[in-house]
């Protein structure tokens, strides 16, 4: 028997690759709210931040309203919570760092903000249906079997 090479297609870029793996988009047209704008670009720059106090964050922000409001209308606003959301924009991150940097996934999980790696690769598994060591072998091209 003859082994034959399986036959890779390519994805396109890492986002577009990310992209079939998000059951929910994250930018909804509704999303014109000045609020919603603002705790969106704050989760961009520091997803870590809104985790800790988001009265806190509302008061700084000059918000004018309480966390428990800024949720419902983030909520509102792009389908997602504000949880969910950043812990999709933090996977996202590691899985460009896992694709184009060669650091350890140790390390990519601590700047993603997890503590332990198997709750980052739990989290992870969930959401590319790939582990981290995998998703690197698969995206630079290696071959998982071999």
């Amino acid at each position: 028997m003859i082994y034959e090479r399986p036959v890779v297609h390519s994805w396109g870029n890492l986002h577009k690759f990310l992209h079939l793996f998000s059951p929910k988009p994250i930018h909804s047209p509704i999303s014109a709210d000045w609020r919603v704008q603002k705790l969106r670009s704050l989760i961009d720059v520091d997803p870590a931040k809104v985790q800790r106090n988001l009265d806190q964050v509302c008061r700084e922000l000059r918000l004018c309203v309480s966390a428990r409001q800024a949720r419902r209308l983030f909520k509102e606003c792009t389908g997602v919570g504000i949880k969910e959301y950043r812990m999709k924009r933090r996977l996202d991150a590691a899985a460009r760092e896992l694709g184009t940097t060669d650091m350890p996934v140790k390390v990519i999980a601590g700047k993603a903000g997890y503590r332990h790696v198997s709750t980052f690769t739990k989290h992870f598994l969930k959401q590319f249906h790939l582990r981290p060591i995998d998703f690197r072998r698969f995206w630079n091209g290696r071959d998982t079997a071999a």
